[in-house]
């Protein structure tokens, strides 16, 4: 678990997050109890909180002071953003059959399918809503970033067990379903904020960047991870035909390629599933995914090298440069 307090070094950072925690809740609540209930049910089991600490820290990019805070209008900006990346992780259950997020029991495995769906969209009204408070460039932002994530899912969707799979088709599925909300999610702070607009496209760059690697880092301990610390068997995307860097590198490998491909194409019992884990493991691919996020985390990092030095920017720095700690044995980075 990332654990972005520790690495996000402005002293009213933990109180911005704090105010964002009851202005989340407080965006859902509805005259309708079990509707409030439904739609608090993921915002109450936590989670990391990355895309909207993500907003708050950029839109502090264009101050020189170390102790300064979050506006309103930014923590505003950030439940909007926060809000699209709860409503998908609903509709995400739905799709996957999920029975737990977050360590509590799934909205569609308590209450049905068609709670889940329509909590989900609720959540993305109250987004929307809630962006165009802003003003009608934050919501155009927020409804593009949509957009790309409905793409990047489909595509996903439509490469479902399909061994040929590409790097390239794998790398614009993820640039979409993850990546584009976490660019937006800077750009929306960055705008709010009031940071000079010309850096902020680079700012924006970070995001995506960062997007990037937080996915294959996810795709990554699906196949390295322990049962632990996952909650869920090791090698579920495989089972499920989602087939991600990881896998799409041992299919290129001629040593294991024919090993892997005659498992996959269909949907894999424990059996396989473990069989399918050990060869992606064996392969070396693991580490040659990780070598890729690592050059995301790089560029990310270059994309902010012409924001002016800030305490904001060394903590967005620092939160790039640590993304990566311990997803694979000897791989914790040093903090810039």
């Amino acid at each position: 678990m990332i654990n972005i307090s520790k690495v996000i070094n402005l002293p009213n950072f933990d109180n911005d997050m704090d105010n964002l925690e009851i202005a989340l809740k407080d965006s859902v609540r509805h005259d309708d109890s079990f509707l409030d209930e439904v739609a608090l049910h993921l915002i109450e089991a936590g989670g990391k909180r990355l895309r909207p600490a993500l907003t708050l820290v950029s839109s502090l990019l264009g101050s020189a002071e170390n102790d300064a805070s979050a506006t309103k209008d930014v923590i505003t900006g950030a439940v909007s953003v926060e809000l699209v990346h709860l409503a998908s992780l609903y509709h995400d259950d739905v799709m996957d059959e999920a029975l737990t997020r977050r360590t509590v029991e799934s909205v569609n495995a308590r209450w049905g399918n068609l709670v889940a769906i329509v909590a989900g969209d609720y959540l993305l009204a109250r987004s929307a809503e809630i962006a165009a408070s802003l003003g009608s460039e934050v919501a155009q932002l927020l409804a593009a970033a949509l957009g790309k994530l409905c793409a990047g899912q489909v595509a996903e969707v439509n490469s479902t067990f399909k061994p040929d799979r590409s790097i390239e088709a794998y790398e614009n599925a993820i640039s979409g379903k993850t990546a584009s909300l976490m660019a937006t999610a800077c750009h929306i702070g960055s705008l709010v904020g009031q940071v000079d607009r010309e850096f902020i496209p680079k700012i924006t760059e970070y995001g995506h960047d960062l997007g990037m690697a937080f996915q294959i880092r996810d795709d990554i301990l699906d196949i390295a991870s322990n049962f632990e610390d996952l909650g869920k068997i090791p090698g579920q995307d495989l089972a499920e035909g989602i087939y991600t860097l990881p896998t799409i590198l041992t299919l290129k490998d001629p040593k294991f390629k024919e090993d892997l491909k005659i498992l996959l194409g269909k949907p894999l019992d424990e059996g396989s599933q473990k069989l399918a884990k050990d060869i992606v493991l064996e392969s070396g691919s693991v580490e040659q995914s990780f070598e890729i996020a690592k050059l995301y985390i790089d560029k990310s990092v270059a994309a902010l090298s012409v924001v002016p030095d800030t305490s904001a920017k060394i903590s967005l720095i620092n939160l790039a440069s640590s993304l990566l700690d311990g997803v694979i044995p000897d791989s914790t980075s040093q903090l810039t």
